[in-house]
């Protein structure tokens, strides 16, 4: 299921619940200074045309909450939400054409928003640009291929893509004393914010496309 970032969010019965609705509304405050703001596109230069394959620009922002644990059992580690089997028909493996500067990021806003509530702490932020792989094909990218080194954060990316939609999943850790998993796939669209959400930790996602020989639009 396609799940955008929530603007309207509410509590759900969830052992977190307090911890996840304070999440959201530090996010929706953010997108909202965000939108507020003109915010440019990564510069694709000549990347574009290294490859003829389909290219897009990928940032993400990993936090952690600031009190980890607290007696809640978080250890669980969820299904693996859309990830179904792999497909038998292969093809090329996701290649990062370019890992970009602090200075293309575009969520920027919302990093110092996390910051500023004291009860997110960002942990890793990068930008990149790459092809993705076939649909199903579970062909991933390391967080240390996108520049992430966080000793805490181990896992892998997937950018898929099908004759139809774009396919963004995690398959992350967060090591805290014990380890809190994020697994989950799910469809996209482009420039969409996307979260992905543990009561111990979350990402927050956008994928662009990036035209051969051409720079994004801003946003």
């Amino acid at each position: 299921m396609n799940r955008a970032l929530p603007t309207n969010p509410t509590a759900e019965d969830h052992p977190a619940r307090d911890a996840r609705v304070s999440l959201l509304a530090a996010v929706l405050y953010a997108v909202l200074a965000l939108a507020a703001s003109a915010v440019a596109a990564p510069a694709a230069r000549s990347v574009a045309q290294q490859t003829s394959a389909p290219l897009y620009g990928v940032e993400i922002i990993v936090f952690r909450n600031s009190s980890v644990g607290g007696g809640e059992d978080w250890e669980a580690v969820p299904p693996g939400r859309g990830f179904g089997s792999s497909a038998a028909r292969g093809g090329p493996a996701p290649q990062v054409l370019r890992v970009l500067a602090a200075s293309d990021y575009r969520l920027s806003t919302i990093e110092a928003t996390l910051k500023a509530s004291g009860a997110w702490r960002p942990i890793a932020h990068a930008a990149w640009i790459q092809t993705a792989a076939n649909w199903g094909t579970h062909s991933g990218i390391a967080l240390a291929d996108v520049g992430i080194n966080v000793p805490e954060l181990s896992g892998m990316i997937y950018l898929e893509r099908a004759p139809i939609y774009l396919h963004l999943g995690f398959d992350v850790h967060l090591s805290a004393g014990t380890t809190y998993t994020i697994k989950e796939m799910r469809s996209v669209r482009y420039n969409d914010k996307q979260y992905f959400d543990h009561p111990a930790f979350g990402i927050i996602a956008v994928v662009t496309p990036i035209k051969h020989g051409e720079a994004p639009s801003p946003q």
